[in-house]
């Protein structure tokens, strides 16, 4: 029987380099690293600036200033390492898969009932958190938290999720079986109305107790939301107890952080 010969598709590796770049840089950053694997030529191109600048933000460039050799570096350093914006308040990064940007409020950002009261709420700094102050809870009867941010900030035509970012102490009480109502979506849109209780204290079960985060913070989630292209309304993102009287410390917040859903 004669040999049958391998089939042979064509070596897309002896293309020009540029041209391999500019495919590449349709597709993702997750895409980009495994084609990356393919050759000396592949990694080459895919390594490039003209692959890079299409993954990230276009005002990147113009507002992030970091000593990086390459446009590359410059994406993994804002998905590793958050810069601040707006006077330290906020923090911008970016989805390491899909190149999407991801902002957190910071505490001081928020609405916080009570919160400049120092009786019941105290700022104070935390060594592993990436801004300035945190808000610690003292002692309230209520407990409101509210935060917005425009859609225009973030990545259009993407599926995100905020996040409430905080620490329960060792001496906190007041949670254990308390739950919050919490939410995320446009101001005024009635239709996407989804309030949802959560619990703050740590527990085993389900989503709707916190999980703990890589940062050592931990976090719930509020709600989802989707941007789309052109649109530029205002996300309102809460917590809130639906009814007060019982007393609670121990809470500390970070802040909210907006992030893409699952990487989508």
């Amino acid at each position: 029987m004669a040999a049958i010969k391998e089939a042979k598709g064509p070596d897309f590796s002896a293309l020009p380099e540029g041209c391999i770049a500019r495919v590449v840089s349709l597709t993702s950053p997750a895409e980009a690293c495994r084609l990356a694997t393919l050759s000396p030529n592949f990694k080459s191109a895919c390594d490039s600036d003209v692959v890079w600048a299409s993954f990230l933000p276009p005002e990147c460039p113009q507002t992030v200033s970091r000593s990086v050799s390459s446009l590359k570096e410059l994406y993994f350093s804002l998905c590793d390492d958050p810069v601040l914006i707006g006077d330290g308040k906020m923090s911008y990064s970016l989805d390491r898969h899909s190149g999407k940007k991801c902002i957190m409020l910071s505490a001081r950002a928020l609405s916080i009932t009570w919160g400049d009261t120092p009786i019941y709420w105290s700022w104070t700094c935390l060594p592993n958190s990436r801004f300035a102050e945190v808000a610690k809870l003292i002692d309230v009867c209520w407990l409101e938290i509210r935060g917005m941010i425009s859609s225009g900030m973030l990545s259009p035509e993407t599926h995100y999720a905020a996040y409430l970012v905080f620490k329960i102490t060792p001496a906190s009480h007041g949670f254990e079986f308390q739950p919050v109502e919490v939410e995320a979506r446009f101001a005024g849109d009635e239709a996407g109305k989804r309030e949802h209780s959560v619990m703050l204290a740590p527990a085993e079960g389900s989503g709707n107790y916190p999980k703990e985060r890589r940062d050592g913070w931990s976090e719930i989630e509020l709600g989802e939301f989707l941007t789309k292209e052109g649109q530029d309304g205002e996300v309102e993102m809460s917590v809130m107890e639906t009814k007060g009287g019982n007393w609670k410390a121990g809470l500390v917040v970070e802040g909210i952080e907006i992030r893409p859903k699952d990487g989508k």
